[in-house]
C-alpha cells in the first residue's frame, strides 16, 4: 500500500483538480498536514507531478473571492474550530 502522498500524486497526475487530507488537523498540532504538504511539494521538485495551470484556474473558480488564510490563521480561526467542534 502507498502513502497519502503516492495516492495524492497518482490522483493529480490522473487529472484530479485538489486532493484533500482530511481530519489530521488536530493530530500533532497539524503535523501530519505540514509533512504531507512538505512531501507533495518535493514529488513536485523531483518531477514525479507537474501542476496543471488549468486545473489550478478551476480550482480558483471553486473558493471564495477573499484569499485564502495561511495554515496557523486557519487553525484558531473562529468558523474553522466550530467546523471542528461539530466533529463526532
Amino acid at each position: 500500500m502507498g502513502s497519502a502522498v503516492d495516492g495524492a500524486v497518482a490522483a493529480l497526475n490522473a487529472g484530479c483538480d485538489l486532493v484533500l487530507l482530511c481530519n489530521q488537523s488536530l493530530v500533532d498540532g497539524g503535523q501530519p498536514v505540514d509533512d504531507f504538504l512538505d512531501a507533495l511539494a518535493a514529488a513536485e521538485a523531483r518531477g514525479a507531478w507537474t501542476p496543471d495551470e488549468r486545473s489550478e484556474a478551476r480550482r480558483l473558480e471553486l473558493l471564495p473571492a477573499a484569499p485564502p488564510l495561511p495554515w496557523d490563521e486557519l487553525m484558531v480561526h473562529d468558523a474553522y474550530r466550530h467546523a471542528l467542534d461539530r466533529l463526532p
